[in-house]
Parts: C-alpha cells; structure tokens; sequence
C-alpha cells in the first residue's frame, strides 16, 4: 500500500469528486489510485482534474505533443507508475508504443518530427536544467508553437512533473483499487495485471 491511504472509492459521496473518481476508472488518466490519494482534500482532487481537463485533454495545444512531454518526463523521473500510463486521446491522435520508446533518445529519433523534439528539448530543460533553454532551443519553439500554446505546454510540463515527484515519493502501483479496468495503460502493464497470479503451490 502506498505511504498515504487511498479513500475508498465507494465512499465518496460529492458528486463532483465521484464524477472525477469514474473518469479515472473509464479513461485511466489520471489512474484511479492518484486520485483517490487527492481526495483527502477534496479542493486538491477538484483543483487537479479541472486543470488536467482543461489543460492536457484540451486546450490550445495538439494533445499528442503533451502526452509526449509526460511520458518525456516520467521516463526521466524513472516513475513507473506514471510512465505505465498512456492517455487515450494520444492513441485517437496517432501516437504508438514506437514514439514512446522514442521519447529519452528524442534526438536520435527518426519516428519523432522536428515539432516534437523542439516540445521534449524545453520539457528537458523545465525538468533539469532551465539554462539548456538557450537561443536555438527558443528558435525552434517560436518556429513551431505560437505562444500560447507555448503556455500551456509550459504550464501542463510544470504540473505533471510536480504530480509525478510526488506520486514517485508514495509508492503508488497500478492495479491496487482493482483491475476491472486498464483502461489508459500502457499494454506491457495491462498485459501483467491481466496475467492471473501463479499459486502458492504451483
């Protein structure tokens, strides 16, 4: 079990957080655990499934590019639990296990455009060192994005891996509120949830 309890599903009886909570189970991003985690403080599950509905489902910006930054981020981080997720909208859009394999050597990337690898630079310097965010990272950004969507890929880079920090810290692991969905996981993870536990004896 993770370091901080889960609130059990079932009990939450606000409309809004058992809304947030059913979104998780049919969409699984974000998984149901993380939030079950954020609904001991109701405003933090509220404040969080608004902005990642606004911000990562819509938004300004093409959602593939920011799914690549989370899984971008999550790989760095070397978060399981998050890196285990994929977002449904990103597979609707085009996106395969090719381009996520793809993401940590980006550079040498022949799957990944130029659009994409200017997205993952910055998410690399917002990550780890925001001096690599020089003169021609920046060239390539204003190339390719128009300044708002800049912000929200800014914004939504500093929010997931803020999330992710924190979830790493806890200990989360899929499949520990159920596995009667995996919906919005990547296939390896799915396909070891599914895989029925071995007995005792065997």
């Amino acid at each position: 079990m993770p370091r901080i309890s889960y609130v059990p599903p079932e009990s939450v009886t606000d409309p809004e957080m058992a809304e947030a909570l059913e979104q998780s189970r049919k969409y699984g991003t974000p998984r149901l655990e993380s939030q079950a985690i954020r609904a001991h403080v109701p405003d933090v599950l509220r404040t969080f499934t608004r902005s990642w509905q606004l911000v990562f489902r819509q938004g300004v910006l093409d959602h593939s590019i920011k799914e690549l930054a989370r899984v971008f981020i999550a790989k760095t981080l070397e978060c399981g639990y998050c890196a285990g997720q994929r977002s449904h909208l990103g597979a609707e859009a085009g996106l395969t296990e090719r381009e996520f394999d793809e993401v940590i050597e980006f550079r040498k990337s022949t799957v990944l455009g130029d659009r994409e690898k200017a997205a993952l630079r910055w998410a690399e310097a917002i990550a780890w060192d925001p001096a690599m965010a020089d003169d021609e990272v920046w060239a390539e950004l204003h190339k390719h994005f128009t300044e708002p969507q800049l912000v929200e890929l800014g914004y939504f880079i500093g929010l997931t891996m803020g999330q992710q920090k924190f979830l790493k810290t806890l200990g989360l692991k899929h499949g520990e509120l159920g596995t009667e969905s995996l919906a919005g996981l990547a296939p390896e993870v799915a396909a070891s949830l599914s895989t029925p536990a071995p007995h005792a004896d065997a």
